[in-house]
């Protein structure tokens, strides 16, 4: 961590005003080296790991240099992938949180063209997109970058891994000269370096090392499961591992109280912690976790930021995150200051192809996850009643249930055991699942093993759309079928034919 401020980088009073409410202190490397220079306007090569906070790096200065007053597009972020655009986005709601008149539009793929038209047409400061929906809407002329001023292409070699460089290069050719450009990447192929020589004149280069991102301390684990068994999925794990306290993280605030609802009803101390609690609610909320009057707490990537509770010993990843560097946050909610700590993440089957990205990113395999078998299950539970059992064999009013209990019996003439294992059904019917009396269906998981399709990449919540019949050609020239866009000219000659990018990014 840089020893300076946000306040000695020279950032416009609104952006550091939403940078101190955020809760940001000091400045990351990348964002101590890079600042200063967009603030320049100089043009900036900057080479860093996912997990760096690139994202505040390129946003901050930007829109210090912003003009307010105009709605032109001036600012354009160029993102591999539809959930980067979309998280980009928020980040500039975030840092513009004190502007007037202020808007970011996320364009990208598999969404419907007329929303985005209507926002185009109201006006943006900041655009952020993918490169496939980014360059439709130039050869359409809906998007103008007449007033543009800079232009950043965030994960540049995800771009080209996914096939975009061409796309890429379309876009950078239709922006003004005189257009301040910034390139960040985490590793720097050759084709990245070229398009850096060729449109980022004199850039000053940032090269932020990469420290090794291995979570020594934290035990890291996978379990695929059916989006719509998740919750029983989640139920299971928090039955049998002896956690002392979890944070549970999901996408969404609704889901947070939505799940939080849902683990209460099933006798866990849970609270929920997102974005629309006020600072004093969602500070009670840490403290009631530290302090033990909360076991599990369901949280939101943005809410959780810098939370350190000793108690955590389980990070659950219930919902897989938008990108690595969200997820490097999450697990380090445990095994923080020499503690050890665990990390479960679920995974649908149409997440899978994220792992690998996930496990680049912490240097560190993971691990599949064993449920137990419904046998195994069943006998935990009845270990765990008669363990609850036992621990009321001193109470003081024992005896005078005993007795109560006999006196029962005798008028009925009936067994005590009888009697015993009529209050258990009666404390069964008021509570199901209260007694072990039945054995657990089986959790059907699905294989580990990612289909083809999704090892060529993607990202979660992701999916490839099939070809729509009776395809005809739109204002861009691309074809609705799915059918190849003819070749541009001076294409890839003498190249080996790369793979056709997914527009629906």
């Amino acid at each position: 961590m840089s020893t300076q401020s946000f306040a000695e980088l020279g950032l416009d009073a609104s952006v550091l005003e939403a940078v101190t409410a955020i809760g940001y202190e000091t400045p990351s490397p990348i964002q101590a080296q890079a600042i200063p220079v967009l603030l320049k306007g100089e043009n900036l090569l900057g080479i860093a790991q996912t997990g760096t906070g690139k994202t505040a790096a390129f946003a901050l200065p930007l829109l210090s240099r912003i003009d307010a007053t105009s709605n032109a597009p001036q600012i354009l972020v160029l993102t591999p992938t539809r959930e980067l655009a979309i998280q980009v986005a928020e980040a500039f709601n975030s840092y513009a949180s004190h502007f007037r008149n202020f808007h970011v539009l996320p364009i990208y793929g598999g969404q419907d063209f007329y929303p985005q038209l209507k926002a185009l047409k109201r006006g943006a400061q900041v655009i952020v997109g993918t490169p496939g929906r980014t360059l439709d809407h130039l050869r359409r002329g809906t998007l103008k970058l007449d007033a543009l001023s800079s232009l950043v292409l965030d994960e540049a070699d995800e771009m080209l891994r996914m096939g975009f460089i061409d796309d890429v290069e379309a876009i950078l050719a239709a922006t003004p000269d005189d257009c301040q450009r910034a390139l960040f990447s985490a590793t720097m192929p050759g084709q990245i370096r070229k398009v850096a020589q060729t449109y980022l004149s004199n850039a000053q280069e940032v090269k932020i090392e990469s420290q090794t991102r291995t979570v020594d301390r934290i035990s890291q684990f996978m379990l695929p499961v059916y989006a719509e068994r998740k919750l029983d999925a989640l139920t299971r794990i928090l039955e049998v591992e002896p956690f002392d306290a979890a944070i549970i993280f999901v996408r969404t605030k609704a889901e947070t109280a939505l799940l939080a609802d849902k683990l209460a009803a099933r006798g866990h101390a849970v609270a929920p912690l997102n974005g629309d609690l006020n600072q004093r609610q969602r500070e009670q909320t840490v403290e009631d976790l530290k302090r033990g009057k909360k076991d599990i707490v369901i949280a939101t990537d943005v809410a959780a930021r810098g939370l350190d509770v000793p108690r955590i010993t389980h990070v659950i990843n219930y919902d897989v995150p938008y990108d690595s560097e969200a997820y490097i946050h999450r697990v380090g909610r445990t095994g923080r200051a020499g503690r050890t700590g665990k990390a479960i993440l679920l995974v649908t089957p149409r997440e899978r192809s994220w792992l690998r990205t996930l496990e680049r990113a912490t240097n560190s395999p993971m691990e599949a996850y064993e449920l137990p078998s419904p046998a195994d299950l069943q006998k935990l539970r009845e270990q765990q009643f008669e363990t609850q059992l036992l621990a009321f064999v001193d109470d003081p009013k024992l005896a005078k249930a005993m007795a109560l209990l006999d006196e029962i019996a005798e008028r009925n003439d009936m067994d005590i055991a009888m009697i015993a294992g009529a209050l258990a059904c009666g404390m069964e019917a008021a509570q199901p699942g209260a007694l072990p009396l039945e054995q657990p269906a089986a959790l059907p998981i699905p294989s580990a093993a990612p289909k083809q399709r999704e090892r060529r990449g993607g990202r979660p919540g992701e999916h490839r759309r099939g070809p729509k019949p009776g395809g005809f050609k739109n204002k861009s020239g691309y074809r609705k079928d799915g059918k190849s866009r003819p070749p541009r000219p001076g294409g890839n000659k003498g190249k080996p034919a790369a793979r056709q990018p997914d527009r629906n990014r």
